[in-house]
């Protein structure tokens, strides 16, 4: 079988690799975090897969794409165009959906365009396009033997020519009579005869008579006549007419509008011109002119104004007067207040309604909040004008199109008495079931069948993927990674790629494992229409169903690089080399003992009640204090929404940390009982290139001080200073201390080169003189962990803060290491050991959501490991997570459920795991049951 060969790697940590892929098959490649694992993957075999597609290409096609950089490599043969779908969500829009994101938007826009029928917006019917023949054929079978008029309409205003003319025009075309309609009675007028030639036409609108007949199949082709009649001399007598119009009506009063143009039959309203952009949100002819296809509108948010209600007008309350260059507007506050006595130390909260109105709105002696934002609004071209605008700004529905983001007109234009943005509010395992349902014509099918066959075919592979719970018009930037990773992988299947080679970052974060079976299904589907699969897991499910296994390590950073196994998967699981394959065994599944707590009786929990954000269904919780909490569910099932988006929210405002909108909920109970409340999630730490670990953790501050100690830097003046990246000093004036330079490409990316005036060694050549213990500035920051607690051994306030790094399995990290290079669960781990660092954890909670992201199975002890250090130094630690071997682990357990979005929102289960796995209606103790080998 032909493989991927690649050899000499040395990208990064590889030492000199050789590898082998197998072309048409999965290959797992795991190992430790920072073995090379996505070394070998991304930045080897798609980058030299990418760069050699890019290079087969003509010179003018490779000016528009990205030149993708050379991997260190002797040689690689067989490799096929690459594709790569990381879990990262790098979206920031409010323009990108769910719908658009994996195009099914376009074919619902394709699929309205084709067979969408529109309807009256007034009379609730649908509007048709009456041609001469079908004008015929409606008027015979709803006038049926009844005698009535063909009219057409004169409007007062929009006639051809006015009076005399238009009066001898009519008499030269032959037409004798016309007519006027007041409440459905018709009144005609012998326009030929002389009395009524010298009183002239009516001035109000009028209608003249085509016809006057019998409605029956034998006068079928007078009829028709006689429309055709009428829809030519419409446009002859009446100026600015779009379409040829006419009038039928009965002697009993019924009426009938016709219409060349799709329009209502009672009242003549004309539909829109149906065209796939009418639907586009992100079109200006189908977005809301009021709101510009965003769906909402920024307007000022007092809780972004007034965050702390506890405040007075003197302790800032307003936080918008508390900023410098807003002196001369808090000099005005405080003038109103004492001229209105307004109290300035009374809590913003306790002040009566009508003040604060007044402080709000403004009155004629004080512009107000609302005057304050207005006169921004006249500058906010200057940028921090718009910046500080931005900050107390929140955006609500818009009043016009409900945040539908379309127009008005969109939303009488139906497919099974649907519109377009009923069937984007539905979630996807809705909208399958509305597919599924759906019946067509004939002609639909005709017309509209490979649409629906791509809609049905990419919503399937959607609810495979395990992503039901989404509605089309989610925002994109609202996702987790592993959800935006997902939803490209269901497109990808939906292209139709073959011979192609996919790299895949853990397709399973933030999936539970009923829905791995599905994912797995899909990346088999992958793999049969011909493409090779290499894909980044830890995932038990994952690595038990691939057919080729390479494991990195054996440990990480500098102690990894190579390759422990690289075979078929069978022969992986007793090879004796490798770290990974003894926790795949079952025999080392095993509970550890857990501190069980009968939360009835537990005097120290915290209690939230009522919760209802989202899809939560007014649940009660109750979260025991200094116990290791999990909450777990099925994917949208609500447990983000109950832990990260209400409890953590409520608890910050409650302890004054942070003010964030919060999910709805009644009541907070036992919120006395802690002090502190942390979301320890996986953002980065710093955003500074200059940022690094040992900078995070402050232990850089000890080593510049020992550094400025030393008698030579004594004599030279340096000082703690000298030693910073961040001031200027010692670092190096070209770079500013990073090491590189960003060189603007304008209308290209930035090229980052190193710095060839310090080497990328960050300072002065003078500051790299000062040595201790043989070793300058530049060489500790190059040091991994494990070295430098070696090398610092005699200066314990450097050691402490790393030995804490060495605890949460980061000691292969070098001390300045960039944090943007920092992988997500890389910098959730550093923020966990910088909280170890700390004096005291006592009443502190800490919630984590999915720590496990990226962590292999050892890594995943050792965080279990300092977790519970939190807890026995009295801290509370709450877990969202779908990890086996974090549920395990917990105290107690929180599972939500039963399914995901509306089918979800509940309690399912409360207490130990190992009572977990006897409930019934847990589907999590189920798969926790089978993970343990119980069944």
């Amino acid at each position: 079988m032909k493989s991927i060969h690649v050899w000499g790697v040395k990208q990064n940590n590889l030492k000199n690799i050789e590898a082998h892929i197998p072309l048409g098959e999965i290959t797992v490649v795991c190992g430790p975090s920072g073995s090379g694992k996505s070394s070998l993957a991304f930045e080897t075999l798609f980058a030299e897969g990418q760069r050699r597609f890019i290079e087969s290409m003509s010179n003018y096609a490779r000016q528009f794409l990205n030149k993708a950089p050379k991997p260190d490599i002797e040689g690689i043969n067989n490799i096929p165009p690459a594709i790569s779908i990381e879990q990262k969500n790098t979206v920031k829009t409010s323009r990108s959906t769910v719908g658009t994101t994996t195009e099914i938007i376009d074919y619902l826009r394709l699929l309205y365009e084709k067979i969408g029928v529109p309807h009256c917006p007034e009379h609730h019917i649908p509007m048709f396009r009456h041609s001469t023949t079908e004008a015929t054929d409606v008027v015979l079978k709803k006038f049926k033997d009844k005698r009535g008029y063909i009219l057409i309409e004169v409007p007062k205003d929009n006639r051809i020519v006015e009076g005399k003319k238009l009066h001898s025009l009519l008499l030269q075309d032959g037409y004798i009579r016309a007519a006027t309609l007041s409440k459905g009675v018709i009144s005609l007028l012998e326009i030929s005869e002389p009395a009524q030639v010298k009183k002239g036409l009516p001035k109000e609108t009028f209608y003249i008579v085509i016809d006057r007949m019998l409605f029956n199949d034998e006068e079928k082709g007078r009829l028709t006549d006689s429309i055709t009649q009428a829809y030519d001399a419409s446009v002859k007598y009446v100026a600015g007419l779009s379409a040829r119009k006419a009038l039928v009506i009965t002697t009993e009063g019924e009426q009938l509008k016709l219409c060349e143009e799709v329009s209502c039959s009672i009242c003549a309203r004309t539909a829109p011109n149906i065209t796939s952009k009418l639907f586009a949100f992100n079109s200006p002819i189908g977005a809301c002119p009021t709101c510009k296809g965003f769906g909402n509108v920024l307007e000022l948010d007092e809780n972004k104004v007034v965050p702390n209600s506890n405040l007075s007008i003197s302790q800032g309350a307003l936080n918008p007067f508390t900023m410098p260059s807003a002196e001369q507007d808090k000099k005005a506050l405080f003038a109103f207040a004492k001229k209105q006595k307004i109290s300035l130390l009374t809590p913003w909260k306790d002040l009566p309604k009508n003040q604060k109105e007044m402080i709000w709105n403004g009155t004629k002696d004080f512009f107000g909040v609302k005057g304050l934002f207005e006169y921004l609004d006249q500058i906010k071209y200057k940028m921090h004008v718009r910046v500080f605008i931005s900050r107390y700004r929140s955006g609500s529905r818009c009043s016009d199109c409900q945040g539908s983001r379309l127009r008005k007109e969109v939303q009488s234009i139906l497919i099974d008495q649907q519109p377009i943005t009923s069937l984007s509010a539905l979630t996807i395992e809705k909208l399958q079931q509305f597919f599924d349902q759906l019946k067509t014509t004939p002609y639909q099918n005709e017309v509209a069948g490979e649409v629906l066959k791509q809609v049905r075919s990419r919503l399937n592979f959607l609810m495979r993927v395990g992503v039901s719970y989404l509605s089309l018009n989610r925002e994109t930037r609202t996702l987790s990674g592993g959800e935006y990773q997902r939803l490209i992988l269901a497109n990808q299947l939906g292209m139709g790629l073959s011979q192609t080679l996919y790299v895949l970052d853990e397709p399973t974060v933030g999936l539970h494992p009923r829905d791995n079976d599905r994912l797995i299904s899909i990346l088999k589907d992958l793999k049969d229409l011909g493409n090779t699969l290499v894909i980044v897991e830890h995932d038990h499910d994952v690595i038990k169903s691939a057919e080729n296994i390479i494991e990195m390590g054996p440990g990480s950073g500098y102690l990894g690089g190579k390759v422990m196994f690289a075979g078929k998967a069978l022969d992986f699981f007793n090879a004796k080399e490798s770290n990974t394959a003894q926790y795949l065994k079952t025999s080392h599944h095993k509970v550890i003992n857990a501190k069980p707590v009968d939360i009835d009786k537990y005097k120290y929990k915290i209690e939230l009640t009522g919760c209802s954000g989202n899809n939560l269904k007014n649940i009660d919780v109750m979260i025991p204090l200094n116990r290791l909490v999990v909450v777990t569910g099925v994917s949208g099932s609500g447990k983000s929404t109950l832990i990260t988006k209400t409890l953590y929210p409520a608890l910050a405002k409650k302890l004054e940390i942070e003010f964030l909108p919060i999910q709805k909920y009644s009541k907070l109970y036992g919120d006395e009982a802690i002090k502190n409340v942390l979301l320890v999630d996986q953002s980065a730490i710093g955003k500074s290139a200059r940022s690094s670990p040992v900078t995070y953790l402050k232990a850089f501050d000890n080593i510049r001080t020992l550094m400025a100690g030393l008698p030579e830097s004594k004599q030279r003046g340096y000082t703690a200073g000298t030693f910073s990246l961040n001031v200027d000093g010692g670092r190096c004036p070209s770079c500013r201390g990073t090491g590189f330079e960003e060189i603007d490409m304008q209308f290209m990316d930035n090229v980052i080169i190193p710095c060839d005036v310090c080497d990328s060694k960050k300072y002065r050549p003078e500051i790299l003189e000062i040595i201790v213990n043989g070793k300058n500035i530049h060489d500790i920051l190059s040091m991994t962990v494990a070295e430098a607690m070696n090398f610092f051994v005699a200066h314990p306030n450097i050691r402490k803060p790393l030995a804490v790094l060495k605890e949460v399995g980061l000691d292969y990290l070098t001390l300045g290491q960039p944090a943007s290079t920092l992988s997500g669960g890389e910098s959730q781990r550093l923020k966990i050991a910088k909280e170890l660092s700390q004096v005291s954890q006592k009443s502190t909670l800490y919630i984590l959501d999915e720590p496990t992201t990226g962590l292999h199975f050892k890594e995943i002890e050792l965080l279990m490991n300092v977790l519970h250090k939190l807890i026995d130094a009295g801290g509370s630690v709450v877990v969202v997570e779908h990890n086996m071997d974090v549920i395990k682990n917990a105290d107690y357990v929180i599972d939500m459920g039963p399914d995901a979005g509306e089918a979800g929102g509940e309690v399912v289960f409360t207490g130990t795991p190992i009572n977990m796995t006897k409930s019934k209606k847990s589907l999590t103790g189920q798969y926790l049951r089978k993970y343990l080998g119980n069944e």
